[in-house]
């Protein structure tokens, strides 16, 4: 069946993006019942291919990205799939970092538009079942999912994975997982299977016991138990890292780069690299701990992982992008930003994370603070941000409802040079936008 079946009369595959993008307007149907049905259609794609599954509150994309990049490293075909994504739809689902083609979404539209009005599905249960299937048709090696929301009742949970990782847990999502650090952490364990071992990078005193009571204890693979930072060493963009990892009793040693400064990822690059061992072991696969120590060196470009305290020169100022987007992500960020002060902060969030704490946060960092509204529904205004504050945190507090009007703002301002831009991925997709930095982006 050809492209542009569906749509004709037009001759943009803009229109096929606007219908998937109009799919998020029928809500989270908090369930599996549409999952199971699509792929059902498809004939079952998740069962064609060998997966790591990922789940947690902070941290999923990191750990995503360093399994790939390990994976990659060893030869293997991979497939990575995450979200959200920062410019282009097509970030959310690659196989070895290649992002998927126009032809093929419009391919797959095209083919299960009937059942898709059908079941009426949501927008992540539609991307969720073609990135199965694109991964399915072309036979990788292994698929390193990323769970959306949850874990229990998420959509990606109809996978038997072959390992299974929990990142760090906080509050967010709380109408949906619950309201406090237990029950969210029991949502986000509802990836666990049977048989399946499972890599904990949690870090909470307070959840170890539902952990130990959730996992089996053969299956368990707890950071907090098996791994030991030795050393590390600051470098301008980078840590030098020195780490072991007590592993079914044997002692793997690891002397890698780190191409971050942000000290929290070497909890992440050692759950992926627990992650990556578990999978080899569990499938006969030689591997080698050079080869792993060079799929954490070689993060960033291997997944295209971006805008994770990024650094952009533009006209003389220098943006630091960071889609940190809830309370603990913004926490952890500025605990790596240790000497950082910055002349301005633009700032939005969506509505339903913790705006009020993470705006307190902010006021350690700067003076200056621009609040704004990216471009997407489930924004909160900067107005009620701004009523949030109370003018008491800032010297300097400036409202805009448009991002591209908060960048004009920078400019206009010449002692302004040194700009965070956080609280959102959509906030730092209109940020690249509004500075044309998208062709030297991408």
């Amino acid at each position: 069946m050809s492209g542009f079946f569906i749509f004709k009369n037009l001759n943009s595959v803009q229109k096929y993006f606007d219908y998937l993008f109009s799919l998020e307007r029928t809500g989270i149907k908090y369930d599996l019942s549409n999952i199971t049905r699509l792929l059902e259609h498809l004939n079952n794609p998740h069962h064609k291919f060998k997966s790591i599954h990922i789940a947690g509150t902070n941290g999923k994309g990191a750990v995503a990205s360093f399994i790939n990049s390990i994976m990659m490293e060893h030869r293997l075909k991979t497939g990575l799939y995450t979200s959200p994504h920062i410019l282009k739809f097509h970030e959310r689902i690659r196989i070895n970092n290649k992002p998927i083609d126009d032809k093929t979404i419009i391919k797959f539209v095209d083919m299960n538009l009937k059942v898709i009005k059908k079941i009426n599905p949501s927008f992540f249960e539609v991307t969720t079942a073609l990135a199965f299937k694109y991964f399915a048709d072309n036979q990788i090696d292994v698929g390193i999912i990323e769970a959306g929301l949850g874990g229990r009742l998420d959509s990606t949970n109809v996978l038997l994975p072959h390992v299974s990782c929990i990142t760090q847990i906080g509050l967010d999502h709380t109408e949906y997982l619950g309201n406090s650090l237990q029950e969210i952490t029991k949502e986000k364990l509802g990836i666990i299977k049977k048989g399946v071992p499972v890599v904990i990078s949690d870090n909470h005193i307070q959840l170890k016991r539902i952990f130990d009571l959730s996992v089996p204890v053969d299956f368990k693979y707890s950071l907090s138990e098996i791994l030991k930072i030795k050393k590390i060493i600051r470098r301008k963009e980078s840590l030098d890292c020195s780490i072991t990892i007590n592993f079914k009793n044997q002692i793997l040693k690891f002397n890698f780069t780190l191409p971050f400064t942000a000290e929290y990822q070497i909890q992440n690059a050692a759950a992926a690299i627990v992650a990556s061992v578990l999978f080899f072991e569990k499938n006969n696969l030689p591997y080698s701990i050079k080869k792993i120590e060079d799929g954490i060196k070689q993060m960033k470009i291997n997944s295209s992982y971006r805008c994770r305290q990024e650094k952009i020169k533009v006209s003389g100022r220098q943006f630091v992008l960071d889609v940190s987007h809830n309370f603990d992500g913004i926490k952890s960020t500025f605990k790596s930003l240790i000497d950082s002060r910055f002349d301005a902060i633009i700032f939005g969030m969506m509505d339903d994370k913790d705006y009020k704490k993470s705006l307190e946060l902010l006021r350690s960092k700067t003076e200056q603070i621009i609040l704004t509204k990216p471009d997407y529904k489930r924004a909160v205004s900067p107005t009620k941000l701004l009523e949030s504050l109370k003018n008491k945190f800032y010297k300097n507090v400036v409202v805009t409802g448009k991002v591209g009007d908060a960048i004009d703002m920078v400019f206009q301002d010449s002692s302004v040079k040194n700009i965070l831009i956080i609280g959102s991925f959509f906030l730092v997709s209109d940020a690249i936008k509004a500075l044309k930095f998208e062709k030297k982006f991408s």
